[in-house]
């Protein structure tokens, strides 16, 4: 495979693919990533009913008729766990991807096992062996021609999306999980468009967390998140996972302690912890939605419950052969328990399928 023949990088040979694009389509990216917060676009691979192309984002192509084309609400993006690479489409074109499908997730509602590799996926459903090393991931994307290793990479992670969308939809119709999934779809990336601490939480909030401390968490969270997009620098290097741990639990102590652990950052984050505990604001405060999965400020509440509503989450999932993180995650059940605390309901990400699995059941141990 020549990698002049595999690349899009002239206007004609992308027209052409625009045109030919089918109502389903495979998508995936490829970007650069180093000590920044934003990735840097480098390859688009589309797969088509006439074979896989890669799109050479960095070459002077005018992309205007293939955003039309990406984001047509009657074309299906057939995808596999996307979260970053939505993020990166949302960078280049400043809008929502629609209608996208997620194949590792659609997995999760026929089987315990979540969270699959893609060549994992090809081997169950299409019977190949698909031999991938991850670490070309990592590789610089950026660096022009693409090798003949890079491009065989990209064109295998997207080939047999479409066919793998077809057999796990048969299934999921067949078990009538169809309507599950595409309900789960319309909120899951959600998080990628609509900032909310508890998507980038470094380390879970505490049910054991008196309500300051769950405020300094919070409000750091927020603090580091605002930092690391303006400045375009990782979370971590804002403010590391370990570091993030000690201010909440040493939130009291004297600026000496400050200045013994933190250094350059201390009289900074010293000044902001006061801010957040007397309820002072951020200037684009707005930005930032906060998130409905605050711990519930009824904890016994939280308490008495969280555990009950895990054994019920797990022991459904079992009975459907579902992944339990699929059902709820831990963070996700948090969020219940707030929002039925505060309004007596669900939150509308609980969606109607999960009422009508575990909705009753689920009211009886919160009002227990």
């Amino acid at each position: 495979m020549e990698t002049s023949e595999a690349v899009i990088h002239r206007q004609s040979d992308l027209d052409r693919l625009v045109v030919d694009m089918d109502s389903v389509i495979g998508l995936d990216t490829e970007f650069h990533r180093r000590r920044t917060f934003f990735p840097k676009p480098c390859v688009l691979q589309i797969a088509t009913s006439s074979g896989a192309h890669i799109v050479d984002l960095l070459a002077p192509l005018n992309l205007k008729e293939l955003e039309i084309a990406l984001f047509s609400e009657d074309r299906v993006k057939v995808m596999h766990a996307p979260r970053e690479d939505l993020e990166l489409l949302h960078l280049v074109f400043g809008t929502e991807l629609p209608n996208v499908v997620d194949v590792q997730l659609a997995h999760a509602f026929l089987s315990t096992d979540a969270s699959l590799n893609y060549s994992v996926l090809v081997e169950r459903y299409l019977d190949h062996p698909l031999e991938q090393n991850k670490r070309l991931t990592q590789s610089d994307w950026r660096k022009r021609p693409l090798t003949h290793t890079q491009v065989k990479y990209a064109i295998d992670d997207v080939r047999f999306l479409i066919p793998l969308w077809d057999q796990i939809r048969s299934l999921l119709l067949k078990r009538g999980r169809l309507s599950w999934f595409r309900e789960e779809m319309q909120r899951y990336f959600q998080p990628v468009y609509e900032f909310a601490l508890m998507d980038v939480a470094a380390i879970p909030a505490q049910s054991d967390w008196s309500p300051t401390e769950s405020n300094v968490y919070f409000g750091l969270l927020e603090w580091r998140e605002r930092t690391a997009r303006s400045h375009n620098l990782p979370r971590e290097r804002v403010l590391a996972h370990r570091d993030l741990r000690l201010l909440v639990e040493h939130h009291d102590q004297s600026f000496e302690f400050f200045r013994e652990h933190f250094r350059g950052q201390s009289r900074k984050l010293h000044r902001l912890i006061s801010r957040v505990k007397k309820g002072s604001t951020f200037k684009n405060i707005k930005e930032f939605p906060k998130t409905e999965n605050r711990i519930s400020s009824n904890r016994g509440l939280f308490q008495r419950t969280k555990e009950p509503i895990k054994r019920l989450v797990a022991k459904t999932s079992d009975s459907l052969t579902i992944a339990p993180e699929t059902l709820g995650r831990s963070s996700q059940i948090s969020g219940w328990i707030s929002h039925y605390d505060e309004h007596e309901d669900f939150p509308p990400t609980f969606g109607n399928w999960r009422e009508e699995l575990i909705g009753t059941e689920l009211r009886e141990i919160l009002n227990s």
